[in-house]
């Protein structure tokens, strides 16, 4: 799951740093976010065994100019105006974070691309209970992260 989430995360980071409107600092801090977020939100979401159950779950999107709960949540745990965001990234955007495979798509029509495509060659049952424990291991590790940003949304 970790190479999946670095290359949506990278790949969102890439978009933002290419128009300069957040600090080093700033995108450093959201990218930070965005992978508790996402490591948080898809910890029994992630079927390596069938990488497509859960696909709608793990779809990041943006559909004119709304932001998708993961990047706008990651944003404010940031401290970083979603409309800062929603001001430099595409107002079109899907981004498909699934086992061994990262694709994104600009606009509804656009053709689809590839971010990481896994050459590895683990067997699906060789995920089974370990790659959830590690999972969880690192929603422990962020839980102080979950119980603020959960706070946030509540308000």
């Amino acid at each position: 799951m970790r190479n999946e989430i670095d290359s949506a995360a990278s790949f969102i980071s890439s978009l933002l740093e290419k128009r300069k409107v957040l600090t080093q600092q700033e995108l450093d801090r959201f990218v930070s976010s965005l992978r508790q977020v996402m490591v948080s939100r898809y910890c029994d979401h992630w079927f390596p065994e069938k990488p497509n159950k859960g696909s709608a779950f793990r779809c990041i999107r943006i559909v004119k100019r709304r932001m998708d709960p993961v990047l706008a949540l990651a944003a404010s745990s940031a401290g970083i105006a979603e409309s800062s965001l929603l001001a430099v990234l595409p107002s079109e955007l899907t981004l498909w974070v699934d086992p061994n495979d990262v694709c994104y798509r600009f606009g509804e029509d656009g053709s689809i691309g590839s971010l990481f495509i896994s050459s590895s060659s683990v067997r699906p049952d060789s995920y089974s209970s370990s790659g959830l424990q590690d999972c969880r291991q690192e929603i422990k590790q962020h839980s102080d992260f979950v119980e603020r940003a959960s706070a946030a949304i509540a308000v």
